[in-house]
């Protein structure tokens, strides 16, 4: 047997095992067998406060530490110390957030739609997307996490978040915002 046979075989075995394991993957998403997701929230602005700070304040003797220029670059703690938010998911189980989650999901289940353009098309999908909700209840930020492969759902979710207007956080979550990651699951009917 040639080296190329031997070569053009193992490729093929090994796409062949791939495919397989993706199947078995993709199979066990569609049986509904989620992970759950977990979400990191980064705040930025603290970062780029301490930059605009840090290049608007003069330089620091070179005899002072690095350290101490540091500390003097951070913004003051009085201006986020009134800030508080909290992640969790749409479905959480958490007594705290059940009632005004279950609101809020079914705000947006009624503004939310299959597209007609994806329907016609055939796509299916699921988008898991990552919105926050201000004090007052207004939607502040919506991204996607996790595609569900077409724009068209995409954007679909995000407008069902979008659209309706969300009553105020209530004042015992004593939060300024609160962030919200939910599952969207588009199946066309066999």
């Amino acid at each position: 047997m040639s080296t190329n046979k031997i070569l053009l075989y193992s490729v093929a075995i090994s796409l062949i095992i791939h495919l397989g394991a993706l199947s078995l993957v993709s199979l066990m998403e569609w049986r509904g067998k989620r992970h759950p997701q977990q979400v990191v929230t980064i705040d930025l602005r603290e970062m780029f406060a301490a930059r605009e700070k840090k290049a608007l304040a003069p330089k620091p003797p070179a005899a002072k530490p690095r350290l101490k220029a540091v500390q003097e670059a951070k913004p003051p703690a009085s201006s986020r110390k009134n800030f508080r938010e909290a992640t969790v998911d749409l479905n959480s189980r958490e007594q705290r957030y059940k009632p005004y989650l279950k609101a809020v999901r079914e705000k947006i289940e009624q503004s939310w739609i299959y597209p007609e353009k994806a329907e016609a098309l055939r796509e299916e999908g699921t988008t898991v997307i990552r919105f926050s909700l201000a004090a007052t209840g207004e939607v502040v930020n919506a991204a996607v996490i996790r595609s569900s492969g077409s724009p068209l759902l995409d954007e679909a979710t995000l407008l069902a978040v979008r659209t309706p207007r969300f009553a105020p956080l209530p004042a015992n979550f004593q939060l300024s915002r609160l962030n919200i990651v939910a599952t969207f699951e588009y199946r066309l009917a066999p």
